[in-house]
């Protein structure tokens, strides 16, 4: 986060983002309403919009505040497009293995194609800003650094939701497949 926080937001939003993982392990994301969730966070419904226009957005803040928080963890200092498509592949591996409430959610959702949207849309925003990163750092591209993030996070996505219904691709089997596919590119 860039600047501080008021620690009385922070709270409230550790605590709406620990109800709502809490819930999602109970129910899916369309049968979650505000006002169950505002109460198994103990924060009032009138917070939460002053927050959130509504638990789409919510969803949204959910899904960065994982990513900055996985983020965090990880160390990617790619030197080639290549080696920042394995890496971000690598770690969305992890992401999803460490997340698999929250992957889970999605996937059974009835709202698939909308939170894959919303999910889309979120790491094309981080693949386009890495990308820019490497052009400035005097990387060489093929296409401008928003098509290619919106090509592979297209694939990204879909190799994630074809990855974790199949279950019989192991996670090096995947990044020997995929490395080699990047080849291609």
């Amino acid at each position: 986060m860039d600047q501080k926080m008021d620690l009385r937001i922070v709270k409230t939003h550790k605590a709406l983002v620990d109800a709502f993982l809490q819930m999602l392990g109970e129910k899916r994301f369309e049968d979650i309403t505000v006002n169950e969730l505002c109460e198994r966070a103990m924060v009032r419904r009138a917070t939460f919009y002053k927050h959130f226009a509504d638990k789409y957005e919510f969803f949204v803040f959910v899904i960065n505040t994982k990513q900055e928080q996985f983020q965090a963890q990880q160390n990617v200092t790619p030197a080639h497009p290549k080696s920042l498509y394995l890496d971000i592949t690598k770690n969305t591996l992890e992401f999803v293995k460490s997340n698999k409430k929250l992957v889970q959610m999605v996937f059974d959702s009835k709202m698939l194609p909308t939170l894959l949207e919303i999910l889309s849309q979120q790491i094309a925003i981080d693949v386009t800003q890495k990308l820019k990163e490497e052009v400035q750092d005097g990387a060489s591209l093929r296409a401008s650094p928003q098509l290619m993030a919106q090509f592979f996070t297209g694939g990204l996505v879909y190799t994630m939701k074809w990855w974790v219904a199949q279950k019989k691709v192991s996670e090096a089997e995947l990044m020997d497949e995929l490395a080699s596919l990047l080849d291609t590119f």
